[in-house]
């Protein structure tokens, strides 16, 4: 049977988006390095669905998507700051980083319906592509086994191809996904299965081993959600109290065999202490991103119900570091997603960013989906520690862990 002209459009349109999709995951891993590649593949993934979609269908489709229409709002919102910011040149920094929230809210709902195999192909990219990364890593952490172990007494973290808190959640995303995977029996046969679950164990040992703070407590929390998930589905509560205490052990095992954990754990009350004792914080990770915490609320007490503008944010940031921690020469940005909402668009801004940050998991009920939920637990959780969508490859990593599972949960009925 000859196939319409607009099938033929959208099977053109899901396989180039699968392609730029692929290429997005590489330029994700390799985006402080190649920069450029990481902007091409978005504009290839907006591009294979924006030229391909009617603009009438386009625009329709979006407004009748609510979650989509709301999550574009957690951009929209921050154009408030446009009346009261000094530094415009600043906010316009920010938005230019920010404004695939809006494009991939406005295309997402366009897709189309991606077969089996375009999003096998999409998932396993992503799983070989955190192996053979996560692999390298450990070369060359076996070819500098005690200069790497001594840099996680300094704060300082082994080498890997992006920011180390970024790059650990890309590898609990890639557990959840085979887990996914391995769940709903999206496997063909019994070798597939094997080489994934070898996969997410190889990922789980080298997360203890890569030993990122935030990477292990959002892995733990993932793991518990699924026990609670189960343990309700089948009615063994038991399961949580074992699976608790397995982590418990696992914690106990990884602290004994692995140099990097340990020493991150006597880097990390050293900092504690730091901040604590209320020490010069220089070179401390954690005592420094308390610091930057402080100075947001004291930002924040200005004006707060409605912040500073985000286009004066970092101006008022440094100078607060300038005045009370001078031996801090290069400041850093508010660590904590949220905080840095509070400072830069007080609580009216919060509240709407936070609203419409999670629309995708609270419209339609979709928080009754276990893949959507780990997908924002990895995601709020990281927001504790990282300012993730004030970067290009945080704003991209924010967009492959919600949209993917909102998709996944949006076409459950259609596919598998």
């Amino acid at each position: 049977m000859m196939l319409s002209e607009q099938n033929k459009i959208d099977n053109y349109k899901t396989t180039l988006f699968t392609v730029f999709t692929c290429l997005w995951l590489v330029g994700i891993i390799a985006g402080e390095k190649a920069p450029a590649l990481l902007s091409i593949t978005m504009i290839g993934q907006l591009l294979s669905v924006l030229l391909l979609t009617h603009p009438k269908k386009l625009w329709n489709n979006f407004i009748n998507n609510k979650a989509m229409a709301f999550f574009s709002l957690s951009f929209l919102f921050l154009l408030l700051s446009f009346f009261y910011s000094d530094n415009l040149k600043y906010l316009g920094e920010r938005l230019q980083i920010k404004i695939p929230i809006l494009l991939y809210a406005l295309i997402w709902p366009s897709i189309g319906v991606l077969s089996k195999i375009q999003f096998k192909v999409i998932f396993l990219s992503l799983i070989g592509i955190c192996v053979i990364s996560a692999g390298g890593i450990l070369t060359n952490y076996a070819l500098h086994f005690e200069e790497i172990n001594q840099l996680y007494l300094q704060s300082k973290i082994m080498p890997g191809p992006i920011n180390h808190i970024r790059y650990s959640l890309l590898i609990v995303f890639a557990i959840c996904v085979i887990y996914y995977y391995i769940k709903q029996q999206h496997i063909e046969s019994k070798t597939e299965k094997n080489l994934l679950m070898a996969a997410a164990i190889f990922l789980i040992l080298f997360l203890h081993i890569y030993s990122v703070r935030s990477g292990l407590l959002t892995l733990y929390a993932v793991i518990v959600i699924s026990t609670i998930n189960q343990a309700i589905a089948t009615k063994n509560y038991k399961q949580v109290g074992v699976t608790i205490g397995a982590l418990i052990v696992i914690i106990m095992i990884s602290l004994a065999v692995s140099p990097t954990m340990r020493n991150k754990l006597i880097n990390t009350k050293q900092d504690v202490n730091v901040y604590a004792n209320q020490e010069d914080p220089n070179f401390n990770s954690l005592a420094t991103r308390m610091v930057s915490y402080k100075t947001a609320l004291e930002i924040a007490k200005e004006n707060i119900l409605w912040g500073c503008g985000q286009g004066d944010l970092k101006d008022k940031n440094d100078v607060l570091f300038k005045r009370d921690y001078p031996s801090i020469t290069t400041p850093i940005i508010p660590h904590n997603q949220f905080i840095y909402y509070l400072a830069a668009t007080g609580l009216v801004g919060l509240i709407i960013f936070t609203f419409t940050f999670t629309a995708p998991l609270w419209v339609n009920k979709f928080y009754q989906f276990e893949f959507m939920q780990v997908a924002y637990v990895i995601l709020l959780l990281a927001f504790q520690f990282e300012a993730m969508i004030e970067t290009q490859i945080g704003v991209a990593c924010t967009l492959l862990i919600i949209l993917f599972p909102y998709y996944l949960s949006q076409q459950r009925k259609t596919m598998v």
